[in-house]
């Protein structure tokens, strides 16, 4: 196992985070003489207090929509301006308990609502692979973080992709669990039905590791299936990128050399998800309309007019989505019993400039993401490769709801594969254990 090097001296590390986030604006606000006294704290336990936790003295980069408590919070948006957060949300408490400290709160879309590194409340964030390009978003401060090596981790929210379409574009993992596994206490909601917190990792083990120290009784698993059977879900390939289609037939070409089962697992469900989400997202009237219609100015003209479109949907629209949303879990369900791992391009579209986004941006980073979103199953992005242009690829894997340890370990020996076919150039696989 690697050594850490994120682990130690944390004014270091403070210092570090603020030359190395000049150009790519992931950190919205340092906790400097906070979390100098938490480490300072840290340091005095017991010995063998100290061996006992998991992620001792790591430092754990926080989504600007989780609480810390005595923090500013403040999800990205004026309408939060001067917040401080009271108490630690549920999944800081966790990995407080396994020693990790919170150096850096991250920037992120406005309301978590977006898919690009655009900021209502500071610079725009970019891409540390390349300044030119969009990290993803809404967890795009996040991503970039990770991605630049200012910490090892980092914690997003995922409604519709915010956590693995920036990985994706930033070269990392991104890990999204079963819905309503990680108690949800403590982050500003977005769509409730829809939002799940989860982990920004430099490699699935990194991930596999934080999940072992949030789930406190997490038992080891079942060794993993010699032969595995992964369900290729077509028609998230369709409208891609010639350069992801490249990158996912170089990693299809890996997988018939291995003793993998491939199987086709094509379905419907993308042309009746956009309908979904689109209901489903009136939660964020019903969860903003009152402070938006207080405070108005404080919000974007773009966020405003979102919010206000879904004023108008009502609630028996609302209701009829929910229905299909139990039918579209089912029938995740039945496809997921029939393979270990489903499989896709985790976007249709890489990192790009901002001026070359299309309106079909958002659609394009965030439809095969958005389907675990509605159906609960949990999912994972791991970095594939690099198309021609040198824009990482990630490729989506999802499992049975519940199966999240047996998903991040599916994802472990994926990333293996991938390491040892020489298919992935941007980071070697590192540990923080």
């Amino acid at each position: 196992m690697t050594a850490d090097p994120h682990k130690g001296d944390i004014r270091a590390a403070l210092a570090r985070m603020t030359a190395r986030d000049a150009d790519i604006h992931a950190v919205r606000h340092l906790r400097q003489t906070a979390v100098i006294q938490e480490a300072q704290a840290l340091s005095r336990l017991p010995a063998r207090q100290r061996a006992a936790q998991t992620l001792h003295d790591l430092n754990i980069a926080v989504k600007d929509n989780i609480d810390i408590a005595d923090t500013p919070i403040q999800g990205g948006s004026r309408l939060f301006a001067g917040r401080i957060a009271t108490r630690d949300a549920w999944i800081i408490t966790r990995l407080r308990a396994a020693g990790a400290l919170f150096p850096a709160v991250t920037s992120m879309c406005e309301l978590a609502w977006g898919t690009t590194g655009e900021n209502a409340v500071g610079p725009r964030t970019r891409n540390p692979l390349d300044t030119r390009l969009d990290p993803g978003g809404s967890s795009s401060g996040s991503a970039a973080a990770v991605s630049r090596g200012l910490t090892m981790a980092a914690l997003g929210t995922d409604t519709a992709c915010s956590i693995r379409f920036p990985a994706h574009c930033c070269g990392i993992t991104g890990f999204k669990p079963t819905a309503k596994r990680w108690d949800m206490t403590g982050i500003m909601p977005l769509v409730p039905s829809l939002d799940h917190v989860g982990l920004l990792t430099r490699s699935a083990r990194d991930a596999l590791h934080l999940f072992h120290a949030i789930e406190h009784d997490a038992r080891p698993s079942a060794p993993a299936p010699r032969t595995r059977r992964i369900g290729i879900r077509w028609e998230g390939f369709e409208n891609c990128d010639v350069g992801i289609l490249h990158v996912m037939g170089q990693l299809l070409s890996a997988l018939r050399d291995e003793d993998v089962t491939i199987m086709d697992c094509t379905t419907t469900l993308h042309v009746r998800t956009l309908p979904v989400t689109i209901a489903l997202f009136a939660e964020t009237w019903q969860v903003w309309g009152a402070a938006a219609h207080k405070n108005p100015d404080a919000l974007s003209p773009t966020l405003r007019e979102r919010l206000l479109r879904k004023s108008s949907v009502s609630l028996s629209e609302i209701e009829d989505a929910r229905r299909e949303q139990a039918a579209i879990s089912v029938e995740m369900d039945h496809v997921l019993s029939t393979c270990d791992l489903l499989l896709e391009p985790t976007a249709q579209v890489t990192a790009l400039p901002p001026a070359a986004m299309t309106p079909e941006h958002p659609m394009l980073a965030s439809r095969n993401c958005t389907l675990t979103n509605i159906s609960g199953h949990p999912s994972i992005s791991i970095p594939c490769a690099e198309d021609r242009e040198g824009r990482p690829v990630g490729v989506l894997l999802s499992a049975q709801r519940g199966n999240d340890q047996a998903l991040l370990e599916h994802a472990i020996w994926l990333e293996d594969l991938i390491d040892r076919q020489g298919l992935r150039r941007i980071f070697p696989a590192r540990v923080i254990s």
